[in-house]
């Protein structure tokens, strides 16, 4: 009898672990976090202040109703100025073009949207050329600006403006050994002024030091999923990145650069976030004397 009521606390104790383990689990992975960073420069005009900037990472084809409500929902009441999407907005080993169109059509009933493409879109490009450009041309026809190494100009309502620019992925252009070479090609082709306020639109992070060279004073970015799964608030690994990555989520400065970094809201590799929640940032200016 004393036998059999050990083993019943102890499958109890089981059973109740398991329980809180699942919906740590569901919680982790369908509760969007929204955090608000604030931008602090004197190189705008007071009329920036308090101009806010919606950033979604890494969305790869989530199709989560639960998931994108929360987004959407947040947008709603948070009213954006702009909406920028750094990449990943689809997953090439589930390529779902219709999807990722749909989301992007509902984002541009909040605000205006500004995308640039990252190494999934580079990876369908690869394997199917017809779906890549269905998936770029539909952007553009939901109204989505789309950077590809490119630039446009965004002007509040006051009418001064900023320099907002994007570059594709450096996969575009071959293996990872091409990612700070080619980063450095495309910054340095834009010849950005310094006496000017330029934003930048890169999926790599963990490029900062080339950024920080080129006149950038503002770079939004994704890739790294914040680890997908950290350990005491660590990110064990990140694509392209050392173990205990040093770039996973939140705001990094190096001289007068700044880079929003976004964990994503979708999977890679594996289908599950732990302590890594999906991730909704907005990025306020704040415009100091």
């Amino acid at each position: 009898m004393k036998n059999f009521l050990n083993k019943k606390i102890v499958l109890s104790i089981i059973s109740v672990f398991l329980v809180v383990g699942i919906v740590f689990l569901v919680y982790g992975n369908f509760s969007v976090d929204v955090q608000e960073i604030h931008i602090v420069t004197d190189k705008l005009p007071e009329s920036f202040h308090n101009y806010l900037i919606a950033h979604i990472s890494d969305y790869h084809n989530r199709n989560s109703d639960i998931v994108d409500n929360q987004i959407f929902d947040s947008l709603n009441e948070e009213q954006p100025d702009i909406i920028v999407i750094t990449g990943d907005i689809i997953d090439s080993t589930h390529t779902k073009v219709d999807v990722a169109l749909e989301f992007a059509e509902k984002l541009c009933e909040i605000a205006p949207v500004y995308y640039v493409t990252g190494n999934h879109e580079s990876n369908v490009l690869n394997d199917d050329e017809d779906e890549f450009n269905r998936l770029i041309e539909g952007l553009s026809e939901v109204g989505v600006t789309v950077l590809r190494n490119g630039k446009t100009v965004i002007e509040n309502s006051a009418g001064d403006t900023v320099n907002l620019y994007g570059i594709d992925d450096p996969y575009f252009y071959g293996g990872y050994e091409q990612v700070f070479q080619r980063t450095e090609i495309l910054c340095n082709e834009f010849s950005m002024k310094e006496n000017e306020y330029n934003i930048l639109l890169a999926h790599h992070p963990e490029t900062l030091s080339v950024y920080y060279k080129y006149n950038i004073d503002l770079v939004f970015s994704g890739h790294a999923h914040g680890g997908q799964v950290t350990l005491f608030g660590k990110a064990i690994m990140a694509p392209d990145q050392v173990t205990f990555p040093p770039y996973t989520s939140g705001l990094y400065k190096m001289g007068d650069t700044q880079l929003v970094l976004s964990r994503g809201i979708g999977y890679s590799v594996l289908p599950i976030r732990a302590f890594c929640r999906p991730h909704l940032v907005y990025a306020e200016f704040k415009v100091s004397d």
